[in-house]
């Protein structure tokens, strides 16, 4: 009898066991069987996150909330990987070697569109999305406070622009405010400084009308401070949407709006501003970059004071920066913005744009690749048959130019 009683204890225990693990089965599957993804109760972080930064600055901005991360979570190991430069990061991206790092809109342009060094057979378009904003920064067209130049329309003929050296780079703006301005390159003076301070200082001193500065830089603030003062240049596309589309024609990647940090006399007027942002290879797991937004969102006040540009990691920053970049939205931030009521039709449809045109480059690139090397060329960025090809290829395929949306709703192709 004891026997038959301890059996029939041990069946009874069986039983409830076998119901329980049928429970818990159940929670894990959907009615058609299969497993469906993890909530974030259940969500494990993987024991170590690699984030990529670039430069000494670069690494101390990501370790600034990178180290507060790792503290919260209190289990993962946050590592941050300093870059030497793009190229490297963006390999390592291509790769998923890391969960986040930073990307840069106009290197990460001229990696998608394989340009100059980045048109190497392990370099070229990649599959990048957007995860969140790195930083803000603003950039402007700096004159005397005594300056009759307001707006770019007030840029007569015989103005004299300070530059420090005439490379393309260094003159693309200029010549787009020019465009804007409608002001011929050969109409004004251009003075030459050989030095990006000093055409602040010549500015402030009276030998020449305009300069590029950054507001925050030392220069500007001493020239602010001089008994004539500054001011900058107001580029506010909605005074002249015509002025400012030709400032865009030239300068593709540039977007406006007003400045947010420098002498108080210049906050809040429009200038160039230009995002920073943290991406990740599109295939990145889904819940794991959920769960990396609803952190850096929920957690800004942890790490908002440990780097001045930490103040511009919002998620209204990064609202407005989705209105015009280039890249796709990661299916994890987009799961986020759709639980926050945010995500909408007009972000669908740009987050499908833009998913076609990085898909169309990678594809055109890998086809190139294979077809040049059946012709015998050899794929190296040096190789200006290569590049030549390259190029040739991109016009046969109506790729277009990669460039910033003028608006969530205006498209840049």
């Amino acid at each position: 009898m004891k026997n038959t009683a301890s059996r029939l204890g041990i069946i009874a225990i069986c039983m409830v066991l076998t119901l329980l693990l049928s429970l818990a089965a159940c929670s894990t599957q959907d009615p058609a069987g299969t497993t469906t993804p993890s909530t974030t109760s259940l969500f494990q972080w993987p024991s170590t996150i690699h984030i990529g930064a670039t430069g000494s600055s670069g690494e101390a901005k990501v370790v600034s909330w990178a180290s507060v991360m790792e503290t919260d979570l209190n289990g993962p190991l946050v590592r941050v990987v300093n870059q030497a430069a793009w190229t490297n990061c963006y390999k390592d991206m291509a790769e998923e070697k890391m969960l986040l790092s930073q990307i840069d809109k106009s290197t990460l342009r001229d990696s998608i569109e394989a340009i100059s060094e980045y048109a190497s057979s392990d370099g070229g378009p990649w599959p990048a999305s957007l995860v969140w904003v790195d930083s803000l920064a603003s950039v402007g067209f700096m004159v005397r406070g005594d300056s009759n130049i307001s707006v770019p329309e007030d840029i007569e003929p015989g103005a004299k622009i300070a530059i420090w050296n005439d490379k393309a780079g260094t003159m693309s703006p200029f010549l787009s405010l020019l465009a804007w301005a409608g002001v011929g390159e050969d109409e004004v003076t251009w003075v030459n400084t050989g030095e990006y301070d000093a055409c602040v200082r010549a500015v402030a001193e009276g030998r020449a009308d305009i300069c590029m500065a950054a507001p925050v830089i030392p220069a500007v603030r001493e020239a602010s401070a001089a008994p004539h003062g500054i001011r900058y240049i107001s580029l506010n596309p909605a005074d002249n949407p015509e002025g400012a589309a030709a400032f865009r024609e030239i300068s593709t990647l540039y977007d406006f709006g007003p400045i947010n940090a420098g002498p108080s006399g210049v906050i809040g007027t429009w200038s160039i501003i230009s995002y920073k942002y943290m991406g990740t290879n599109i295939n990145t797991d889904t819940d794991l970059i959920y769960n990396t937004v609803k952190w850096l969102d929920e957690n800004y006040d942890l790490y908002k004071d440990r780097y001045a540009s930490n103040a511009h990691m919002t998620l209204e920053d990064l609202v407005t920066a989705m209105q015009t970049i280039y890249i796709p939205a990661h299916p994890g931030l987009v799961k986020y913005l759709q639980e926050k009521g945010i995500w909408n039709d007009d972000f669908e449809e740009r987050n499908q744009k833009n998913i076609a045109l990085l898909e169309s480059y990678c594809s055109a690139y890998q086809s190139a690749i294979d077809e040049a090397m059946d012709n015998g060329i050899e794929i190296r960025s040096s190789n200006q048959e290569w590049i030549d090809f390259w190029e040739e290829y991109k016009e046969s395929e109506n790729l277009p130019a990669i460039r910033m949306h003028a608006s969530l709703t205006q498209d840049a192709w």
